[in-house]
C-alpha cells in the first residue's frame, strides 16, 4: 500500500486481505483499502476473523460491533462498507457522500461489472495504465466464476475501452485489433466508426496503408462522414491557438537564441512527458 496514512490505532499484527496479498493495520488503512478496491470486494469480505481483528487488536469496539450486527441482520454491502469508511474519520464527509452513492450504484452489479465500472471510471480519470490493467484482467478470466456469464455486449464493450485506451496511448495497431474484436461482438455504428477513425489516424500520423472496402460494404456514409470529420478536426487543430502555438516554438527561424529555442522545445517536450507519466501511472 503507497502513500502516507495518518493511523490513530495501529496494530503491530497485521490483518492480510488474502485477495491482493495486502497487509492493514490500521482501520485508516482498511477504510483506504475499501476506498479503493470497492469494485473487487463483496460480501464475504466482512469475515469473522476481519470483525475480531478490529475489536482485538485495533481495540475498536463500536466499529465491530456495528459490523456484527450489520452482517447479523444481513445488511447490504454498502452499509458495512460505510461502518468501516465512517468509524476511520479518515475521509471528508463530502468524500463519504460521494463514496456512499457510487457504492449504491455498484452494489447491485457482479464482479465482472464492477471491475468494468473501476475500468472506466479510471479512463475517465485519464489513469491508463490502471483501466488497462483491469480490462486484461476481465479478458484473462482471472475473477470470473461459474456463475457469471457475461453477454457479448459485455465483452464487445470490454475490448472497446480496452482500444481506446490503446489509441490514447498511441498503439493504433493494437487499438485496431481490439475494436474489430469489439465489432464482431456488437456490429453497432459506434464501433464502426472507432474502427475507421483508427484508420484514419493511422494514415495520417504513420503514412499507413488503410482500405475502408470492408467499412464501406457495411456503410458507405459512415466511412465518408468520418472522413469529412476528421479533415475539418485536422482543419480545426491547425486554425487552433495552441497548434499556433507550438508551431512557433519548434518552428527554428533563425531569429532566436538557439538556447532560447531548446528551452522552450524542452519545457513543451517536458509537460507532455509529466502528462503521460500521469496517465500510466
Amino acid at each position: 500500500m503507497s502513500g502516507l496514512i495518518l493511523c490513530t490505532k495501529k496494530s503491530d499484527i497485521p490483518y492480510k486481505i488474502t485477495d491482493s496479498n495486502t497487509n492493514i493495520y490500521s482501520i485508516e488503512e482498511l477504510a483506504y483499502y475499501l476506498y479503493n478496491n470497492a469494485y473487487f470486494v463483496d460480501d464475504s469480505f466482512f469475515t469473522e476473523e476481519l470483525v475480531n481483528y478490529i475489536e482485538t487488536k485495533l481495540k475498536l469496539k463500536k466499529v465491530s460491533e456495528k459490523l456484527k450486527f450489520a452482517i447479523k441482520q444481513k445488511m447490504d454491502f454498502t452499509e458495512k462498507v460505510m461502518i468501516v469508511i465512517t468509524g476511520s474519520m479518515y475521509y471528508t464527509e463530502s468524500e463519504m457522500k460521494s463514496f456512499e452513492k457510487e457504492l449504491k450504484s455498484i452494489s447491485s452489479k457482479s464482479m465482472l461489472e464492477r471491475m468494468n465500472a473501476r475500468a472506466k471510471m479510471l479512463y475517465e480519470n485519464n489513469k491508463l495504465l490502471g483501466a488497462k490493467i483491469v480490462y486484461e484482467n476481465i479478458l484473462a478470466g482471472t475473477s470470473q466464476t461459474k456463475q457469471e456469464k457475461p453477454e457479448k455486449g459485455f465483452y464487445a464493450d470490454v475490448h472497446f475501452g480496452m482500444a481506446k485506451i490503446l489509441c490514447r496511448m498511441f498503439y493504433f495497431k493494437e487499438a485496431l485489433e481490439e475494436f474489430e474484436l469489439a465489432y464482431s461482438l456488437d456490429d453497432s455504428d459506434d464501433i464502426l466508426k472507432a474502427i475507421v477513425n483508427t484508420k484514419l489516424m493511422m494514415k495520417k500520423t504513420e503514412s499507413a496503408e488503410v482500405d475502408f472496402s470492408k467499412e464501406r460494404e457495411i456503410d458507405s456514409n459512415l466511412v465518408d462522414e468520418c472522413e469529412l470529420d476528421f479533415r475539418d478536426l485536422v482543419r480545426d487543430i491547425k486554425l487552433s491557438g495552441e497548434y499556433e502555438s507550438i508551431e512557433r516554438i519548434f518552428t527554428y527561424d533563425g531569429r532566436r537564441n538557439l538556447d532560447e529555442y531548446y528551452d522552450n522545445m524542452q519545457a513543451v517536450i517536458g509537460g507532455w512527458k509529466e502528462e503521460y507519466r500521469s496517465e500510466i501511472s
